[in-house]
Formats: C-alpha cells, sequence, structure tokens
C-alpha cells in the first residue's frame, strides 16, 4: 500500500476549492484531505464527499487569519498524522471596485487581511508540518490580476484590492521560496473560471466592461469549467519541483506569468 499523501485546502467548500478537493479524492487513491471551511457543519457538498470517502477527508475550521484558529488546525493534524504533503492556500475575498479614486480604506484593509495576511499566517501554522514531509509544497492561489505587466492592470475591470493583494501574495510567496530552500512554493493562477464569484463580478461590474469582454464578444474566455480548471492545477502542483517551478508566477496553462 502506497503512502499517505496528506493534502490541505482551504476555501473548499465552493468553486476551485472544491473541485481540488473532490479530484484529489477521485484521482489520488492515497490522498487524505483536509478540507478547510468557515463553517463545517454547512458545507454541504463537503458532507458529501465525506459520506463516500468517509476515511480519506476531514471537513475542519478554517477562517482566514484567525491566528489561533490556524494553530489549533496544525495540531489537529500534527495529532492524526504528524505531516502535511501539500498546503493549497485557497481561501481569499474578491471586491468588485475598481477605481482607485472611489475604494474605500476598509476594503483594501479587509483583502489584505484575507489574501496576504491570511497566506503568512496559515504558512505559519503548518510550517513545521511541512518540514516533516519528503515533498512538501505551499501553493497560494493567486490570479493573474496581480500581474504587474498585464492587460488587467491597465483595464477599467482591474479591481484594485483584489489585484493588489494578489500581486502582494506573489510577493510574499516568492519570499518564501527564497528562504526555504527545502520547500516547493509558488502562486499559481487558476486564469477565468466559470464560478459564482465571476459571475457576480460580472453582474456588479457597473462600467459593463466585464459583461462585454464575457458575454456580448467572448473575448473574455470564462467559460473553462470548475472540473476543467482543478485537473489542470492538481498536474501542476504534482509535478512541481523547487528547481523548476519554485519561486515562479504559474498559469493554469503552464506558462510562466511576468511579474
Amino acid at each position: 500500500m502506497s503512502q499517505v499523501a496528506v493534502y490541505l485546502v482551504t476555501g473548499s467548500n465552493r468553486g476551485i476549492g472544491l473541485g481540488l478537493v473532490t479530484h484529489f479524492l477521485e484521482k489520488h487513491s492515497n490522498a487524505f484531505v483536509y478540507a478547510g471551511v468557515r463553517d463545517p457543519d454547512n458545507a454541504l457538498s463537503l458532507q458529501n464527499l465525506q459520506e463516500k470517502y468517509s476515511e480519506r477527508i476531514a471537513v475542519v475550521n478554517y477562517v482566514s487569519a484567525d491566528v489561533e484558529g490556524n494553530a489549533a488546525l496544525g495540531r489537529e493534524i500534527e495529532k492524526r498524522h504528524g505531516h502535511l504533503d501539500t498546503v493549497i492556500a485557497n481561501a481569499g475575498i474578491y471586491s468588485t471596485c475598481v477605481n482607485v479614486a472611489d475604494i474605500s480604506p476598509a476594503t483594501i484593509e479587509e483583502h489584505f487581511r484575507v489574501n496576504v495576511t491570511g497566506a503568512i499566517i496559515l504558512f505559519q501554522a503548518v510550517y513545521n508540518l511541512l518540514k516533516k514531509s519528503g515533498s512538501p509544497r505551499f501553493v497560494p492561489i493567486s490570479s493573474i490580476t496581480g500581474c504587474l505587466d498585464g492587460p488587467v492592470i491597465r483595464s477599467p475591470t482591474g479591481s484594485v484590492a483584489y489585484g493588489a493583494t494578489k500581486a502582494a501574495l506573489n510577493w510574499t510567496t516568492r519570499k518564501i521560496h527564497f528562504e526555504n530552500d527545502w520547500l516547493v512554493t509558488f502562486p499559481l493562477s487558476p486564469g477565468p473560471v466559470d464560478t459564482d464569484m465571476l459571475r457576480n463580478a460580472i453582474e456588479n461590474d457597473k462600467s459593463g466592461t466585464l459583461q462585454k469582454l464575457a458575454v456580448d464578444d467572448g473575448s473574455l474566455n470564462w467559460r473553462a469549467t470548475v472540473e476543467t480548471v482543478s485537473v489542470s492545477l492538481i498536474k501542476i502542483i504534482d509535478e512541481s519541483t523547487r528547481e523548476k517551478d519554485g519561486g515562479e508566477f504559474i498559469h493554469v496553462d503552464g506558462t510562466r506569468i511576468p511579474w
């Protein structure tokens, strides 16, 4: 029997996070997945997975940037498995506010707390667990909106709070890469995916640009399914090495995104 590979996926109750948990369980017979969510009791999709894979999944409480809660989760994993092989920091929030002149300081601060500080606190909580793995990986889910030299930053649809914090997350991940020569870590961009978050962004975009790009002329290819994207992301993660991928900014198709 092959050795158990232990995964932690945060923000796993819907969208890409749920897709990753589902496919790890379906495609990796040796996987045990900790599925982190804010409210485990109401995560119905994860409860369904737990019924199907009762011995291979634990639905656990995870709140981004909660220091004590993250530490408690680390202790729970330590007690049950003693190590972590792969951590996917997927939890995050998105704001549809698009103008620097209009965004509130509170919105910026909340996005930074969840999207950046949350990833740092998570890394600190699982640091020793990853060090006990033979092939440790820490992969934050970022976004192409965090690219400092791309079309999104020049577009009126580029969310200030989301893009700025994803750029900060990318910087943080690269810093982790340079500080830990035993670890494979890189920010990973899933691209536009047909999820409720993107649909809400299109609906709430007052400029109408997203509606035009995604619906009217189709130039924003947002119809990629969670299933398709999850399979591609898992392949990149599973095949990643420090020499080939460490510290890079990687897109769902395997290409490198300019910082």
